[in-house]
């Protein structure tokens, strides 16, 4: 029986939690009588893409061969906590291994990295390959050492796309698009020969500011000016002990040169590292993530990845249903709303973002935004209470894009001959064996004005700001979420860390109050055989709408 001063056991949680910290009571007890030297350093990996949070494989996805699970943005942070609650520990040695994060995941770790740094440990980073994005984060540290063969990348950044207009052309085949407005890129690689000076444009403002911001951070944590920094860059470092005379390291030296008896795996320390107490009957922040492509339906995880796609869709009917499963639990108090994605399906956009203005009005609701949240992807959260994302997310693109393949010339070309019966003047409006008229163009035109004012209005409405201003910074464009701060797109920088935080903040939480991920479980999609067009199918669902709030996704900056 619960004493006096604790919440009564009402649910199957609360007995959970009750059992939980019963555990963490005689770990704590045994952690202090058990016999052995604490280790003075503790030795980490960190390799992988670092998803924000935890990631379920289920039983189909071992089966197929995917059952490795990159360590998440959440489980390291959990980590970092634990490290700092270990009075023992003097510091931290962290080894790069292959790094795959993209920059707002590396955001992340990075902040972690500070975090140990400010809480008194000590953080040595020891790497033999440092790239832009991991140069990055490993700038954070007290000490960056590499060894002497030590392999150096940190040569800048690059946004492109590869145009096959004039390719696909030699095939008797063309794109129609219609975009609004000038900044709408999407499918540009499939319509022009060249890049447009509007793409041209909004690429340069997004590599200055993610120039600025990640030189900044780096100068902060080497001492040294971003003037020094970009020359380093400039320079093109080739080895370590190059690196070292310009003060991009600390050292070089090899690993057996760095560690003596006293480093020891995380492992070997975890068990002197004291648990904490889980606070029992108390309210939580909910979290429910969007990743991928947003579709109409069920949410969809491929088994590989699709080039314009990736392996994630979104779908509106999941993300509904969890938004719901968050606000209906008593316990909520508040809902971080994760989303990465570039966007999609108009209707599923719209979708998605009447739960989380529904939800909004009954709670706080903060929208933190992972690399990408442009387009459908801005679409959904702009009535959240806040929105918050990293200096180098790629956000916006308030706009609206459609297109369809022409295949006139490649029929006759090869001796098709499509012919049908129709009725209405628009029946075949989507037909791959002409383009478009320009009765066609103009009710299109009128369709995607339509959605793009309801886009525009939206964006107002939430961000509070004008139609007028809304367009202004609207027209298809993408920002870096630095600019889109200054713009008033986005209300603060950070990360998922420091989204949960101020939920919990707005509700009136204790800072230790919990969180939980809300399940919004993907369906995976085996190869079929029997069925090939299974895939396309799925990734069809995008394409049964006309139009598309959906961003053209630059390659990735490494």
């Amino acid at each position: 029986m619960a004493s006096s001063g604790e919440p009564r056991v009402r649910t199957a949680a609360d007995v959970r939690t009750y059992l939980s910290n019963a555990v963490t009571t005689f770990r704590n007890t045994l952690a202090k009588l058990l016999p052995g030297e604490r280790p003075s350093w503790l030795v980490l990996e960190l390799s992988g893409s670092y998803p924000a949070r935890k990631v379920k494989r289920k039983f189909l996805a071992r089966a197929l061969g995917m059952s490795e699970r990159p360590s998440s943005q959440e489980e390291f942070e959990a980590q970092v906590s634990s490290l700092l609650r270990a009075d023992w520990l003097t510091g931290v040695v962290l080894r790069v291994g292959d790094l795959s994060a993209d920059l707002a995941s590396a955001y992340a770790v990075r902040n972690q990295l500070l975090r140990l740094r400010a809480g008194g440990k000590r953080v040595v980073v020891v790497a033999t390959n440092l790239g832009n994005t991991s140069y990055f984060l490993a700038s954070a540290a007290d000490r960056l050492i590499a060894p002497e063969s030590a392999e150096f990348f940190v040569n800048g950044m690059s946004l492109g796309a590869t145009f096959m207009a004039d390719a696909l052309e030699r095939f008797g085949v063309r794109f129609d698009k219609l975009a609004i407005k000038e900044y709408k890129n999407a499918g540009d690689q499939f319509v022009l020969p060249a890049m447009s000076e509007a793409q041209r444009e909004q690429y340069d403002a997004l590599l200055h500011s993610f120039q600025t911001s990640t030189g900044e951070a780096i100068a902060a944590s080497r001492s040294t000016s971003a003037e020094a920094v970009k020359g380093w860059v400039d320079e093109g470092v080739t080895s370590a002990a190059q690196a070292q005379r310009r003060g991009m390291i600390d050292q070089v030296a090899y690993e057996d040169q760095v560690m003596s008896k006293q480093h020891r795996p995380y492992a070997a320390g975890a068990r002197f590292i004291p648990g904490v107490r889980r606070p029992a009957g108390g309210r939580h922040v909910a979290v429910v993530s969007l990743v991928g492509n947003i579709v109409p339906g069920k949410s969809r995880k491929l088994p590989i990845p699709l080039p314009l796609f990736g392996d994630a869709l979104a779908g509106s009917d999941t993300l509904v249903r969890a938004l719901r499963a968050a606000a209906k639990n008593e316990r909520t108090a508040a809902l971080v709303f994760h989303v990465d994605s570039g966007g999609g399906s108009a209707l599923a956009s719209d979708l998605i973002w009447r739960e989380v203005k529904l939800l909004a009005e009954k709670m706080p609701v903060v929208a933190v935004m992972g690399q990408l949240a442009a387009s459908g992807g801005y679409y959904v959260l702009t009535h959240a209470t806040e929105v918050i994302a990293a200096p180098t997310t790629i956000t916006g693109s308030i706009g609206v894009v459609m297109a369809k393949a022409v295949l006139e010339e490649f029929n006759d070309k090869h001796g098709f001959n499509p012919e049908s019966v129709k009725r209405g003047r628009y029946a075949e409006i989507m037909s791959s064996a002409r383009g478009f008229d320009e009765q066609e163009r103009e009710l299109l035109a009128r369709y995607m004005g339509e959605i793009y004012q309801r886009f525009v209005a939206r964006v107002a409405d939430g961000r509070g700001l004008s139609e007028e201003r809304v367009n202004e910074i609207g027209r298809g464009r993408i920002w870096s979420g630095a600019d889109a701060v200054q713009l008033g797109l986005v209300d603060r920088l950070g990360d998922v860390s420091a989204a949960i935080a101020r939920a919990k903040e707005l509700a009136g939480l204790r800072p230790d109050a919990p969180s939980w991920n809300v399940p919004a479980p993907h369906s995976y999609l085996p190869p079929n055989a029997a069925e090939p067009s299974t895939l396309l199918r799925t990734v069809g669902k995008l394409f049964n709408e006309r139009a598309l709030l959906m961003h053209g996704i630059p390659v990735n900056i490494r």
